[in-house]
């Protein structure tokens, strides 16, 4: 394991530390987390480790972002960050809000901005809110996480998108009871990373339903590496159990499923009574230092923390 909850940031993530954003700076790695704190609370929590050892972590600063009381859509706090480094000094934050949840049970989740203006130290939210409408009828119950590429002066936002609520098909097992979300990925475009347009009229990936086994509605939380001449996406597929699965592209926009090694993914799962004896999800790709490393989160969406993995790059 790479982060133990409670660990790093006493407080703010003893009851979840997940769903990390890492990028290769200053020599080194940085790590933006989703800490659940001891208030039953959500944070935007940051540590850094040096090249030479990937995972010797330590706490970097103290809280990024918290909960907005005074909001119904963030009071609950931000979760899922991903950094986008705009200018030297100007930085974006996307993040995934948690607001009230519903009577009926819908996920209480949208996106937003935050933005620092001195690479990083600190951040103020966007007052712009949600930062990705909720317009098309793919993401008309919600939004989520992203993965973002930026290059050129143009951004390329790849989302989670909550498109609708149904019955779960008759006789299938599911992690969400009778009534399922439809959860895929969508896309959008920006010149300033604040204002997106939509030029899909659909999802860019749906969840496949009957086409796999278990039967699968929620295709979520993308991670998008672009090698120079190729695409290619990791996605969190779910049926009864989250599972990692790879898309590749030529142009970013039209995808096809990588051969499938089994139901159960990628990365598949950890070893009975283990920290990711259910699921590993959430993977965060960096090519940096000769390797291609890939951080990921462990059972409950972080309550058993994170985990590594790597391959040499030839």
């Amino acid at each position: 394991m790479v982060i133990t909850p409670g660990t790093l940031h006493p407080g703010f993530d003893d009851l979840r530390a997940g769903s990390c954003h890492v990028v290769a700076l200053n020599g080194g790695f940085r790590m933006y987390y989703w800490g659940g704190g001891s208030d039953d609370k959500y944070y935007i929590l940051q540590a850094e480790s040096p090249a030479s050892d990937p995972n010797d972590w330590r706490p970097l600063g103290g809280v990024l972002l918290g909960p907005q009381a005074d909001t119904v859509y963030n009071n609950k706090g931000p979760s899922s960050p991903f950094i986008v480094k705009v200018t030297e000094t100007r930085w974006h934050m996307y993040y995934a809000a948690w607001g009230n949840w519903s009577k009926d049970g819908k996920l209480p989740n949208t996106t937003g901005l935050a933005i620092s203006e001195d690479r990083g130290k600190s951040w103020q939210y966007h007052p712009e809110y949600p930062i990705i409408p909720l317009d098309r009828p793919y993401d008309a119950e919600g939004t989520g996480s992203v993965w973002v590429l930026y290059a050129n002066g143009k951004f390329r936002m790849y989302y989670t998108s909550i498109s609708r609520y149904y019955a779960k098909p008759e006789g299938i097992e599911t992690g969400h009871g009778d009534t399922i979300p439809e959860i895929g990925i969508a896309y959008a475009e920006s010149t300033d990373g604040i204002h997106w347009e939509k030029p899909l009229d659909e999802l860019m990936i749906a969840p496949r339903g009957f086409d796999v086994t278990p039967y699968e509605y929620i295709c979520s939380k993308p991670c998008v590496f672009y090698d120079g001449k190729r695409y290619t996406m990791w996605v969190n597929t779910f049926g009864t159990a989250y599972r990692i699965h790879r898309l590749t592209s030529d142009d970013g926009l039209n995808w096809e499923w990588g051969e499938r090694v089994g139901p159960e993914g990628e990365l598949g799962f950890g070893e009975p009574g283990s920290y990711d004896d259910v699921q590993r999800s959430y993977p965060t790709m960096v090519s940096a230092y000769g390797k291609l490393h890939c951080w990921f989160t462990g059972n409950g969406f972080g309550e058993t923390g994170m985990g590594y993995a790597f391959m040499d790059e030839d």
